[in-house]
């Protein structure tokens, strides 16, 4: 989670920004046994014998698996702005960006939550904060509390009906050109830093057809898997289980998820009892506690 400053989550009355949450949860799942691998892939996974392949060759043996991918952030459509990724142009925004906005002029592209708080966050660090929005206002898509905290900040400033048009520099960025849609003039604006927050979208074309996915790539659950998929067993599927037996989908990736942390983290749990379920299913026998999980290949000598 890289949100600069989640303010609705339950036991964090004055917020708490999304990398101290990650960081937290990380550790909350090491004190509990969780097997934590890193630098490493997921390149298929196998319906059939609930399978993962990693890069590399490396197959993992499981009983069960839970997809809780999230999201990628949607790109900019403007000519070279991808040669500034890193380097004055940045999906997404976190506190660990504050240093980026330190007494410069920051601008940010979106109309949502994230958008906002980011806006909200930046404008304690920056010298000014220019929130770019191509809707007619903040109303239709942003939290009311939000454009109210917005309003008390004299350094946030909105421009509505505009949007960045392109983007000129070296090695690092130098400026934009930003349009005003109402008048059909195009401004350009020194900015050493663009924070893009236009929403995410699915990646998941690396899933195997038999998890059935809507038309806009987010994975079916539930009664909409059964109805979109090739279930091919006798029960329906549980309410978080894909099209799918035994893989479950959950967070941001799973279609008509509610995106908010809360959603998340209760879908999680959830599904783990779920996941238990379904072994009590598939096994005639008491579920012990699952093992590590056993690689069907040899691993590589590589750091995890």
């Amino acid at each position: 989670d890289d949100s600069a400053s989640t303010e609705i989550y339950t036991g964090f009355p004055f917020g708490i920004s999304g990398d101290d949450l990650a960081s937290r949860a990380l550790k909350q799942a090491k004190r509990l046994g969780a097997e934590i691998v890193v630098t490493r892939r997921v390149e298929g996974i196998d319906p059939a014998d609930l399978t993962v392949r990693l890069d590399g060759g490396d197959v993992l043996q499981t009983r069960s698996i839970v997809l809780a991918m999230g999201v990628e952030w949607r790109r900019l459509e403007v000519d070279s702005v991808d040669r500034f990724i890193g380097s004055g142009v940045y999906y997404g925004a976190a506190r660990s960006d504050a240093g980026l906005a330190q007494g410069n002029d920051v601008y940010l592209i979106g109309a949502g939550n994230s958008a906002g708080q980011a806006a909200i966050f930046f404008s304690n660090h920056a010298r000014s904060v220019t929130l770019l929005v191509r809707g007619e206002s903040l109303a239709a898509s942003m939290s009311h509390y939000l454009i109210e905290q917005i309003s008390t900040k004299a350094n946030i400033r909105v421009e509505t009906r505009s949007e960045v048009v392109a983007v000129h520099g070296d090695e690092q960025l130098e400026a934009i050109e930003v349009i005003d849609r109402r008048t059909g003039t195009t401004s350009r604006r020194d900015a050493r830093a663009l924070f893009v927050l236009i929403g995410a979208e699915a990646a998941t074309d690396w899933l195997p057809s038999e998890i059935a996915r809507d038309e806009h790539g987010f994975v079916l659950t539930g009664t909409d898997a059964m109805k979109a998929g090739p279930w091919k067993v006798d029960r329906e599927p549980f309410a978080l289980e894909t099209s799918a037996p035994g893989i479950f989908a959950v967070g941001d990736i799973r279609s008509g998820s509610v995106k908010r942390v809360a959603a998340s983290v209760g879908e999680g749990g959830v599904a783990i009892a779920l996941v238990h379920r379904y072994l009590q299913l598939s096994s005639p026998w008491p579920i012990s506690p699952i093992p590590p999980l056993r690689r069907l290949s040899p691993p590589r000598a590589q750091t995890l």
